[in-house]
């Protein structure tokens, strides 16, 4: 959740969450799963590789919600490592 949280960019693929957490791709995909399933996230593949010859990329996306929850839940687990303001889906203000 932090690295979503901490990043500027809207989506993000798996392999740049797991550079990003430090955490091990099993894990990592672990807890996307469980995060979709709890509909703080979406998935989908990339239309093409950037590249030849190499692999789709699958891009993850935090909901409304789940942008929502993520700060509420780091705000209060992880306050002396990062402090967000809770928004409402949207970026809307605070709650």
């Amino acid at each position: 959740m932090e690295v979503f949280v901490a990043s500027s960019a809207e989506e993000l693929h798996g392999w740049a969450i797991i550079k990003m957490s430090q955490r091990s791709g099993p894990t990592v995909y672990k807890i996307l799963e469980r995060l979709a399933d709890m509909e703080w996230v979406t998935a989908r593949w990339e239309d093409k590789p950037s590249e030849p010859n190499k692999p789709r990329r699958r891009y993850y996306k935090l909901t409304g919600v789940g942008a929502s929850r993520a700060r509420i839940l780091l705000n209060e687990r992880r306050p002396d490592r990062i402090h967000v303001e809770p928004r409402l889906a949207f970026g809307g203000g605070s709650l």
